[in-house]
């Protein structure tokens, strides 16, 4: 079918990074893309500490200059405590010096991702449920939403936990360990020695992970094994005030019996969900979207029949998946986690 008969070549549900990156990565190879975001604004997650590798991609997608508005801090690394005194671990260095961890702010983080959309022609639409697919042929062929119909060439699932496209076609994401939930919150006030870089102190029960995400605030987020994680504020940040409520979130990994088909994509923690131990939830959202915005533009170009493209795709997160699960089983079996055993 020709592309005038569609809407847009590729429709990304979700506005997050890994639909943000989707949605660049798709429009800088010339594609029309419509984003639909059902919740612009605030976006709380636990664990908001970006890898040193996140600022290649950003570069890439055309992020350098506008980075330092949304980072609260900076760091050559972290502070691990488990099975022995507390060290510092450094993320390494090269010729230009050390590599540093970032802290944003997710929300100031997100809207700039949009923004960089927006400047390249992405159409986003805000306040736009989706709520249900449209078929062409054997394959999806759009989107129907609160606002009406869209129809695209490509259908890309960015929703995240909700994982919006694998419920509606039925595609399971089995979980790939103990059920774990992430509890975390925010507080207020001046704690130094989180303000040189985050602190990770895990054993056989979970792990709390604390961090300075911008000047005088600091996130908490605390995992028990086996149990719900309540009031688990550092001692170091008990006496600051409170910024909110408690939050939680599920955190079971997960990873999509298929992450791709022709006509679709499953991109972040749609496609594969693994806990903040990894520090790579970020980083993995925004090479996922930009890997399947790669794979879009050559399967639009009838460059691979789409299940071969699809199925070069499901192959590469599963690799990924596959290895950050191994360190991270490896990590909790260090600290004497009985149910990783």
């Amino acid at each position: 079918m020709a592309d005038r008969q569609f809407d847009a070549d590729v429709v990304v549900v979700g506005g997050g990074p890994a639909g943000s990156a989707t949605a660049i990565a798709c429009a800088s190879r010339g594609l029309r893309v419509v984003l639909c975001e059902r919740e612009p604004g605030a976006r709380d997650r636990p664990g908001e500490t970006l890898h040193p590798g996140v600022e290649p991609l950003l570069a890439q997608l055309g992020l350098a200059a506008r980075l330092p508005e949304v980072v609260g801090a900076r760091h050559d690394g972290l502070w691990i405590e488990w099975g022995g005194p507390r060290r510092f671990e450094a993320f390494g260095s090269d010729a230009a010096g050390p590599w540093q961890g970032l802290q944003v702010w997710r929300a100031d983080f997100d809207a700039l991702l949009l923004d960089r959309a927006r400047s390249l022609g992405v159409v986003v639409r805000e306040h736009c449920a989706v709520a249900g697919v449209l078929e062409h042929g054997s394959m999806p062929g759009g989107v129907m939403t609160s606002t009406g119909p869209i129809t695209a060439q490509i259908v890309v699932d960015a929703t995240g936990a909700s994982r919006w496209l694998g419920r509606t076609m039925g595609i399971a994401s089995p979980a790939r360990s103990p059920r774990l939930v992430a509890r975390y919150g925010y507080v207020e006030g001046s704690c130094p020695a989180r303000d040189e870089a985050p602190l990770l102190v895990g054993n056989a029960s979970g792990w709390t992970w604390s961090a300075r995400v911008r000047p005088r605030t600091y996130q908490w987020t605390s995992i028990r094994f086996g149990e719900r994680a309540v009031g688990e504020v550092p001692d170091e940040l008990r006496g600051l005030a409170a910024l909110g409520p408690e939050r939680g979130a599920d955190v079971t990994w997960r990873m999509a019996e298929r992450t791709a088909g022709a006509g679709w994509f499953m991109v972040g923690d749609s496609s594969a969900t693994l806990d903040p131990t990894s520090s790579h939830g970020v980083l993995k959202a925004l090479l996922s979207g930009m890997t399947a915005a790669h794979l879009i533009a050559a399967s639009i170009a009838g460059k691979a029949p789409a299940d071969e493209i699809a199925a070069a795709y499901h192959e590469w997160v599963g690799g990924w998946f596959a290895a950050d699960a191994a360190r991270l089983r490896d990590f909790y079996r260090s600290i004497g986690a009985d149910c990783f055993a």
